[in-house]
């Protein structure tokens, strides 16, 4: 995708001549929109807010082997990062972790954790407590996946000269993210601190399978198979167009986005009626997650001026070339 935005604008949507049905997806938008942006908890924190401004002068400093948090979970032994890494007692309390109710297990026991959109913060729990970081994620509005992972962290602050590589300690992590998450995020596999190396083990990701929040003004959500496929209705095309929002840490999956594009969609057409005075109003929307190769990409959201079932719901993604993207949490919501 090029970093310059084509579809910034709803006016840019409403210029468009009406596109025919069946509606595709189009990755020439997609492809001119910005690229989505992924982003990696922090390592070796006990607790983050990532609207929290960081120092990062300090961040940048070498330590002073201060004591760190002591860790709640057990040291391997020998104390050395492939003794950690193959710790089969570490990986059975990710294996044997539940899945907690109303979530689906998108990946299991990885050695990194997620690099991924809309990053909501971090919590140090005292066990793998996955039901646990399920909670904070309910208590999070717009949380829409959680990740648990195991960290091996340095017991002092290390420093290159007094404390260059101290023992270890284990963490429990709870990370909260805002998109829906894949295997092949858990590409943060850690970093070195002098000469200590912080890795990662037993990490589980979960997506959120509960339906997104009801919209003022709408009545929905309506879960659907894929994305909504209208046919004409007596000759005329009801799709007025689409909206694309890449992922970002100001943009997770949040179907409230394309209430507004609906609601903006209306206000345009209000403002350059037809020649007798009517205007078409943006009556349903059909928001989802699109993927280009399992990875989330961004919220679609697709207008139209006539609410339509989900037996209509038949676009379940395309291909080009190699690449195959497709589509998920697809809902849609009617204007009340």
């Amino acid at each position: 995708m090029r970093s310059a935005c084509v579809l910034s604008a709803l006016v840019a949507i409403a210029a468009a001549a009406p596109a025919p049905s069946p509606q595709s997806i189009d990755l020439a938008g997609v492809d001119a929109a910005p690229d989505p942006i992924f982003v990696s908890a922090p390592l070796d924190v006990t607790s983050d807010t990532p609207h929290k401004k960081r120092d990062v002068t300090l961040m940048k400093r070498d330590g002073d082997c201060a004591p760190q948090p002591a860790g709640s979970g057990p040291v391997s032994s020998p104390d050395t990062v492939a003794a950690f890494q193959s710790n089969l007692d570490l990986q059975a309390l990710a294996t044997n972790a539940p899945t907690p109710d109303g979530y689906s297990l998108a990946f299991s026991n990885k050695d990194g954790s997620l690099s991924a959109s809309k990053y909501m913060g971090l919590r140090t729990l005292t066990q793998f407590d996955t039901l646990g970081c399920a909670s904070l994620c309910d208590q999070a509005a717009g949380c829409e996946a959680f990740n648990m992972y195991i960290e091996r962290d340095p017991s002092l602050d290390p420093n290159a000269n007094d404390c260059p590589n101290p023992p270890s300690l284990t963490n429990y992590k709870c990370t909260l993210w805002g998109a829906p998450v894949v295997a092949e995020q858990a590409n943060n596999k850690g970093q070195w601190r002098d000469s200590f190396e912080v890795v990662i083990t037993g990490s589980n990701g979960y997506n959120k399978n509960s339906p997104p929040n009801a919209i003022d003004g709408f009545t929905g959500p309506t879960a659907l198979g894929g994305a909504i496929n209208a046919p004409l209705d007596n000759g005329k095309n009801t799709y007025l167009g689409y909206k694309y929002y890449p992922f970002s840490q100001s943009q997770g999956y949040t179907p409230e986005t394309c209430a507004a594009a609906c609601k903006a969609q209306t206000a345009y057409n209000s403002r350059h009626p037809n020649a007798d005075g009517s205007y078409v109003t943006c009556s349903f929307f059909d928001a989802y997650v699109l993927s280009q190769n399992a990875i989330p990409q961004g919220l679609y959201c697709s207008l139209y001026s006539k609410t339509w079932a989900p037996s209509y719901a038949t676009n379940r993604g395309q291909y080009r070339g190699t690449d195959r993207y497709t589509v998920s949490r697809s809902y849609s919501y009617s204007l009340a």
